[in-house]
């Protein structure tokens, strides 16, 4: 055999085996990628957003892994229109759970889709959560929403200058929330008492408590002989006149079964002889009333004025269990306090204390304590003093009846609820058992400036602008020097 022929059944082999090995190589790209496209979206796409608008916190994460039925989210789009925050995020939910599908609708394509789950007409990007036992619609108009700032709102309203406002991605928060509601047994109510001048409720504090799945329903006391079976508390919130005797007759019996009464009270309103009806409940749970106006002698304990308040939080108390953090803020404004009374067998403990520099004050009329009349808030040797409960806790542990009371009529304030809405919030899903918060809050999409206190501004400047350029100036030097004398 010639060597050229030799030579070209070489080459043939060789440009076999390359071939051969070339399709096992494509192979095994093709089986890769195979495999990779059925990982998670949390392995395959990483939240590269400087905003992390898809990474799902711990509590979302929790929400979804106990699933223990399927649930479906519709993602009610046209094609060529989706909105990448929201599918990215839906696809997000869907990787941490096999219980949970996805599904695009284009409504072009199923015009009568939306009519089974609403009677309104859905805007784009939308999102409907269906289980076996129930759906909700997320709009996209509350998954994006804009803020104004008091800023923004008073130069509309005087220059007329155009508000920008904060927009907020709050994917997260709804749909986790849509998702627990589909797939809660039990929705408890918050029943909120009328009928003695109380403070009604905010549209921000009801949308707080429904983003938690739990409905405000008003209710009458005079009206009504026993708390609805689907109540999951029952507030009273700053009433300005006691409640008869069968109408304690009613939250007593209710709080027997196991009930939970959630009481905001005001110190010049809420007195043993303005309520002696409602106090004499309260007793019946081992808490009753200080008298008089707390004010606090520690500047580390109040926001501006002595006054207003800032107790330190038991983080270990029941009604705190389902705080995201520990450090919370909680401003309370006009105070009374609350003690313990004789052991009368019910469990007690504190929520919110004063410091050992506080004291009560008995003023009939406190204006706005300005001028001259901050000299009345002065400690006199007649006042009493030391550390009060500015909120307490008490259960019945026999029967599971349970009192949260909070001596603040500002408590949900809507200038004040920002700081207070945590607490709040903590306790209410506690009182109705619900083991977990689901308040997230929204993202904010502009980009936040960097705040920096003054002394920082001349700390870092003096680094900047004197030490590092002279520091610079004298090396050179030195290193000159030394060459120099070589």
């Amino acid at each position: 055999m010639s060597n050229k022929t030799q030579n070209n059944q070489k080459a043939t082999k060789l440009g076999s085996y390359s071939a051969f090995l070339t399709l096992i190589v494509i192979a095994i790209v093709v089986v890769v990628n195979l495999m990779v496209g059925e990982l998670p979206t949390t392995i395959t796409k990483i939240d590269t957003s400087s905003l992390k608008l898809y990474t799902l916190t711990d509590t979302s994460i929790q929400i979804v892994k106990k699933l223990n039925e399927d649930v479906t989210m519709y993602y009610i789009t046209q094609n060529g229109t989706e909105d990448a925050n929201i599918e990215e995020m839906l696809n997000r939910y869907a990787s941490y759970s096999s219980r949970i599908t996805v599904r695009k609708i284009d409504p072009n394509a199923q015009p009568g889709f939306s009519q089974k789950y609403t009677d309104s007409s859905l805007s784009n990007n939308s999102v409907i959560v269906e289980s076996a036992k129930r759906s909700t619609v997320v709009l996209y108009e509350e998954i994006y929403s804009t803020e104004y700032s008091e800023e923004d709102i008073y130069n509309y309203y005087y220059y007329g200058v155009t508000p920008k406002g904060t927009q907020y991605f709050n994917g997260e928060g709804k749909l986790t929330s849509a998702i627990d509601y589909v797939t809660s047994d039990d929705l408890p109510k918050l029943y909120v008492v009328t009928g003695h001048g109380e403070t009604s409720l905010s549209s921000t504090v009801k949308d707080d408590a429904k983003a938690e799945n739990i409905l405000t329903e008003d209710i009458s006391l005079l009206t009504t002989l026993v708390i609805p079976d689907d109540a999951g508390a029952v507030l009273l919130n700053a009433p300005t006149a006691d409640l008869t005797a069968d109408e304690v007759n009613v939250l007593r019996m209710y709080m027997a079964k196991g009930g939970k009464l959630m009481l905001i009270t005001a110190y010049d309103s809420c007195t043993k002889a303005n309520m002696p009806n409602l106090l004499g409940l309260a007793e019946e749970y081992g808490l009753t009333i200080e008298e008089g106006l707390m004010i606090e002698g520690n500047s580390g304990y109040y926001y501006t004025y002595p006054f207003y308040l800032l107790p330190r939080l038991n983080a270990e108390a029941d009604v705190a269990q389902n705080l995201s953090s520990a450090n919370i803020t909680t401003i309370l404004p006009y105070t009374h306090g609350i003690k313990k009374v004789a052991d009368t067998g019910k469990y007690v403990e504190a929520v919110l204390t004063t410091s050992q520099d506080s004291y009560i004050k008995s003023l009939d009329y406190l204006g706005n304590l300005t001028g001259e009349e901050k000299d009345a808030l002065e400690k006199k040797a007649d006042d009493v003093s030391g550390s009060f409960y500015a909120a307490a806790y008490a259960e019945d542990t026999t029967t599971g009846g349970k009192l949260f009371w909070i001596g603040s009529p500002m408590m949900l304030d809507e200038n004040l609820y920002s700081y207070n809405s945590e607490l709040f919030m903590s306790s209410l899903t506690t009182l109705c058992e619900k083991t977990s918060s689901i308040s997230i809050l929204g993202k904010a999409l502009q980009i936040q400036s960097l705040a920096v206190s003054a002394g920082s501004a001349y700390f870092w400047a003096a680094i900047l602008i004197l030490l590092l350029p002279i520091g610079c100036v004298v090396t050179g030097f030195v290193i000159w020097n030394k060459r120099r004398k070589k």
